[in-house]
């Protein structure tokens, strides 16, 4: 490898532009191609990042020859790429969600085991200074319960409105594709429940649907649960409630509370500030959350990992972040079934 990383992107839609600020200003970074099957949309990143525009993956990855690659896709199109990486040797990084099909995604992460390629999930809340204070607490004082929600208003035909001026917009929407507000969004702090509680191995879900139906300028595609709340059991014996919404025009918001015997820890926000309260002491430490550096610290483990060979730093590999989106994709079953589903991974 020469001294700068060579990196393709496949897939420019807005969470490439989470990555890219840290990437085109790092030394020891190069960026040589860009993938999209809108094809102007690759293009529009050339010209302010030079290298070469592809609507087609495998034709980047042979012309251009990355040392490393971003998978920046929707939830349903995961797999073709993944597998073009592994069959070249190429390490990548993927956005979450990893899929939408649990039984193909379980295959793909022995494929991406057997093959030995460096493969890193995108749950960037693992690098939080706030996240891993607490990861440390709960080595020796297990959380028994965690309640955590991700509050957001439904998607609308309006000016300014994210989904409907933006790509995601044409499959966010829909469960079929995005696999639904709890899989694609809510993963986040799915994720971080098994990162702070351990495995989950049993889940059970309720939804909500066809209030925002009423709405005359939701966006016309959408098909989504209003509304999910989803409990969880932990191999260990503690519990948790996660919350998903996205039909709150008013109010809104990302929390979770951690409960152990000697610990409370409130994180609140996107950026996951944290107040944690210790038995026997009087108030509260405070953590405030990574917001501007976290996607940047993220990108730097995956882009030394490469550079060495040394996957140590490595807190969400790709086999980690299929088994979050395994647990995501159990609760959609669970609605399915109105059963309680063990979760297989």
């Amino acid at each position: 490898m020469s001294d700068k990383v060579r990196v393709g992107l496949i897939g420019c839609g807005g969470i490439s532009g989470a990555h890219l600020p840290h990437l085109s200003s790092s030394e020891d970074v190069e960026l040589v191609g860009f993938c999209d099957v809108v094809v102007e949309r690759a293009q529009a990143k050339v010209e302010k990042h030079g290298g070469q525009a592809f609507d087609n993956a495998e034709e980047m990855l042979d012309t251009v020859k990355p040392d490393a690659t971003y998978i920046l896709i929707p939830t349903y199109a995961h797999g073709a790429p993944e597998r073009s990486c592994i069959q070249r040797k190429i390490p990548f990084l993927v956005e979450k969600p990893l899929g939408i099909d649990p039984d193909d995604l379980r295959k793909l992460v022995k494929e991406v085991e057997a093959s030995g390629v460096i493969a890193m999930s995108g749950f960037m809340n693992r690098y939080r200074k706030s996240i891993n204070r607490v990861k440390d607490l709960l080595a020796d004082d297990p959380a028994i319960l965690m309640d955590g929600a991700w509050i957001g208003g439904p998607p609308l035909v309006k000016e300014g409105d994210y989904f409907s001026t933006q790509p995601i917009g044409q499959w966010w929407p829909v469960k079929g594709k995005s696999g639904g507000q709890m899989v694609e969004q809510v993963i986040h702090t799915v994720d971080l429940t098994r990162y702070l509680g351990g495995e989950v191995v049993e889940v059970f879900a309720y939804a909500a649907r066809n209030f925002n139906q009423k709405l005359p300028n939701l966006i016309p595609n959408y098909d989504l649960d209003d509304a999910m709340v989803l409990s969880m059991k932990f191999a260990h014996g503690g519990v948790a409630n996660l919350m998903s919404c996205c039909s709150a025009q008013a109010n809104g918001g990302v929390f979770l509370n951690v409960w152990a015997s000697a610990h409370t820890a409130r994180f609140t926000d996107w950026a996951h500030h944290v107040k944690i309260f210790t038995a026997g002491q009087e108030g509260s430490e405070d953590i405030k959350g990574d917001i501007d550096d976290i996607f940047p610290t993220e990108d730097r483990v995956f882009i030394n990992a490469v550079k060495t060979g040394d996957r140590s730093a490595i807190r969400a590999t790709h086999a980690d972040g299929a088994r979050s989106t395994l647990l995501a994709l159990a609760a959609n079953e669970s609605l399915l079934t109105g059963q309680p589903v063990t979760v297989q991974y």
